[in-house]
């Protein structure tokens, strides 16, 4: 619980006792490499942190695979619309590689968001950070062209390696959620 100790004393101020009661409502579980975590039509129920490995969140769209999102070490994630409107899933979230994850009930965090006011802030700050990085990426699709999308992809990944080395994705899985399908991809 390291990781995630360590991602909420960087966005929020907390107590340590506050930051104990958050981090004990978190259960462990373990994912195998291409094991699935949430299949779509399956409910989700829970919130989730990586603090090892990552996954990607993807669908099928006419018999293709589009990978929506990935979740890397030190992010939270979820099938937010499933988990707020306890409809059923429309994405599937899929283990890269081996991966560590913990996960928080709605009750309990529910129970966090009564308790503890900084809970809610660094759940607004999550969400405002994901909003942020989604209109960044539509922008893209909107503005540059695909061989244009696909440099500047690479170029931020190349970025993120030293930030904070992540397991080498498939080209085919992070182009695709550039909105990338025009070009020959090659494996890198």
């Amino acid at each position: 619980m390291k990781t995630l100790k360590d991602h909420i004393n960087r966005t929020i101020s907390a107590t340590e006792s506050e930051l104990e009661h958050m981090v004990q409502l978190f259960q462990p579980l373990t994912l195998e490499k291409e094991s699935h975590l949430i299949k779509v039509g399956q409910y989700c129920d829970n919130y989730y942190f990586v603090e090892k490995g990552s996954l990607r969140i993807y669908t099928m769209v006419d018999n293709l695979v589009v990978t929506n999102w990935f979740a890397f070490e030190g992010n939270f994630f979820t099938d937010l619309e499933s988990y707020t409107y306890q409809c059923q899933a429309k994405f599937n979230i899929q283990a890269v590689e081996n991966c560590d994850i913990l996960y928080i009930s709605r009750t309990n965090m529910n129970a966090l968001l009564q308790q503890h006011p900084a809970w809610g802030e660094l759940v607004r700050k999550t969400w405002e950070q994901a909003f942020i990085r989604l209109a960044q990426i539509v922008l893209t699709v909107q503005t540059i062209n695909a061989k244009g999308r696909y440099n500047n992809l690479f170029s931020q990944m190349d970025l993120m390696q030293k930030q904070q080395p992540v397991q080498p994705q498939p080209n085919t899985n992070i182009v695709s959620v550039m909105g990338i399908t025009d070009l020959p991809v090659t494996e890198k």
